[in-house]
């Protein structure tokens, strides 16, 4: 318990905090880039449905990678409240790319691009460093624990149950399935919906603008998980951690009579 020998040093503020961190009943977590690398893994995934692309058509990967994130800028704006699948998404991308570059595909090839992507992904899943001993953390304490992420329900299921998250996630709440994006209200209807007041969830997220921006106008108090920014613990109304072993140390500290 490398955090609870410093228990006796914190300053009233750090108590407060801490305070916050044991009366909590729920953490939240963001999923892509918090609890896991996706951008590493959906990089990795489209790199390889592309190099296929270039190898059929003779097109420059550069100019198909530039194309493809030009659409996915685009095709992300509304944060994926419209209900579709990831498969509807994907292959929306992909038939636009296709046809953007006049790319003829042979019958039947699309679905297995599709299939492609897929198993690249899911052999590309990797868990940020510490996620594990966090969430056991969290449950050894009676914390309940939830997923407040973007992106189609059905793949974010996929991803949790890859990840080995399942047996530690007590909700799942996406755009796709509530039909809210991040910064027009989820939090507040993830709240409403789970009967709780914002005193009763933290969120950790690595989005200031779509995580810690929206989630503290709705109340909660926030983690910004920042591997980039040096970690401060007593911001105003948020901590910022650049590991995510910083936040178990600090759980473990506001529990202290447990060991």
């Amino acid at each position: 318990m490398e955090g609870f020998l410093k228990l006796e040093s914190e300053s009233g503020s750090d108590q407060a905090m801490l305070t916050r961190l044991r009366k909590a009943r729920w953490y939240a977590f963001d999923l892509d880039d918090t609890l896991h690398s996706f951008r590493k893994a959906s990089g990795t995934a489209v790199k390889a449905v592309l190099r296929v692309l270039h190898e059929q058509s003779g097109n420059a990967l550069e100019d198909l990678e530039a194309e493809y994130r030009r659409i996915l800028a685009q095709g992300t704006a509304s944060a994926f409240v419209d209900g579709k699948t990831s498969h509807q998404y994907r292959e929306d991308r992909f038939q636009q790319l296709v046809r953007n570059f006049d790319i003829k595909l042979n019958d039947g090839q699309m679905p297995v691009l599709l299939d492609h992507y897929e198993e690249v992904l899911e052999d590309s899943l990797e868990l940020k460093a510490g996620v594990l001993d966090l969430l056991q953390t969290l449950k050894r304490y009676g914390h309940k624990i939830a997923i407040i992420t973007e992106g189609p329900q059905d793949a974010q299921e996929r991803t949790v149950e890859a990840l080995g998250l399942t047996p530690y996630i007590d909700y799942l709440a996406t755009t796709n399935k509530l039909r809210v994006a991040k910064t027009n209200g989820l939090f507040a209807k993830v709240l409403e919906h789970l009967k709780l007041e914002p005193k009763d969830m933290i969120m950790t997220g690595d989005s200031w603008e779509r995580d810690i921006v929206p989630a503290t106008q709705a109340g909660m108090y926030c983690v910004h998980y920042s591997e980039k920014v040096p970690q401060s613990d007593n911001m105003d109304g948020y901590m910022r951690i650049s590991e995510l072993k910083r936040l178990r140390m600090l759980i473990e500290n506001a529990h202290p009579w447990l060991f």
